[in-house]
């Protein structure tokens, strides 16, 4: 699997418990997240690391 893992993601108007859930996810699978970067409206890109 991959050492680093970058995902677009979209909050939606769920807010931040969606990100939440997602990370939660990724930290299942084994990754950390290592930085969110926020773009315009509900978009952010996450960048996780293994």
């Amino acid at each position: 699997m991959a050492k680093y893992l970058v995902e677009p993601f979209d909050t939606g108007p769920e807010g931040l418990k969606s990100m939440e859930a997602f990370i939660n996810e990724k930290a299942a699978e084994g990754y950390t997240l290592e930085r969110a970067v926020p773009r315009e409206g509900y978009h952010w890109v996450l960048f996780f690391q293994r």
